[in-house]
């Protein structure tokens, strides 16, 4: 790839849900030619990210209402079928680009995540595609590390543009993750059942400190080598402005 991208660094800490909206926003900008393809990669805020078709649980109004009385943010991402747990321990990467032409949906999760493959390689950890039974949000296409999940992967290709979305679990964060997918399933009424040893974080597969600036610069360098350019930039005032506007379609209903 020739074609320089836009590169994001954000925290989105403050405010989960305009996380989420951003990249809504970003890849309908996108779409439209306004700004370049862009790389995302941002920390979320403390919230359960439901997936599109969470929806049609028996009891899912149920589960989201007795989630949000205990105080916690629900979100409504626009990728993948299953519940994530984003916080501070996590780290988000977004690749969105135009849709040049169709691409099949392995293709698409190889060629937009090959920068996160190159990055962690970049720190000595090295991982495969892989489906691992009893992690969150399991698919064909997580990356795992000696058999374990390290990052759960989605993607969705609509009206011109392609956005390939990882999660990772960097600095702890597994248990609590657990323990919230599990009992917003178990209201939902579709129990799941999620295993601590078929996950791993980031800094457990290193058994070592691991700064964000160490992080963030080896996935950047790794996305240079995948991708190309990689232009520093910010989120304009008009991607901003939608995000706002999407808000209300990203809360559960």
């Amino acid at each position: 790839m020739t074609k320089s991208w836009r590169l994001l660094l954000e925290d989105g800490a403050d405010d989960p849900v305009l996380g989420y909206a951003l990249d809504t926003a970003i890849a309908e900008h996108v779409a439209q030619g306004r700004v370049p393809p862009t790389l995302r990669i941002w920390r979320p805020g403390r919230c359960l990210a439901l997936g599109r078709f969470d929806v049609r649980l028996p009891r899912y109004a149920e589960a989201v209402a007795h989630l949000q009385s205990q105080g916690l943010a629900v979100v409504r991402r626009q990728s993948g079928g299953q519940a994530v747990w984003q916080d501070e321990n996590f780290l988000n990467v977004s690749v969105i680009a135009p849709q040049e032409k169709r691409l099949g949906i392995p293709e698409a999760y190889r060629t937009y995540l090959e920068g996160v493959r190159k990055g962690l390689s970049l720190l000595g950890v090295k991982t495969e595609f892989r489906h691992v039974e009893g992690a969150f949000c399991d698919g064909p296409y997580d990356l795992a590390v000696n058999g374990k999940k390290l990052m759960g992967t989605a993607q969705i290709q609509k009206r011109g543009v392609v956005v390939v979305h990882g999660t990772m679990p960097v600095w702890g964060g597994i248990p609590e993750m657990i323990r919230w997918v599990s009992r917003f399933y178990a209201q939902a009424g579709r129990p799941v059942l999620l295993r601590n040893e078929t996950m791993i974080s980031l800094v457990e597969r290193l058994d070592r400190d691991l700064p964000l600036e160490e992080l963030q610069e080896s996935l950047v360098e790794g996305h240079r080598q995948a991708l190309g350019a990689l232009i520093p930039g910010e989120v304009l005032s008009a991607e901003r402005a939608r995000a706002e506007e999407l808000r209300g379609t990203l809360l559960p209903t």
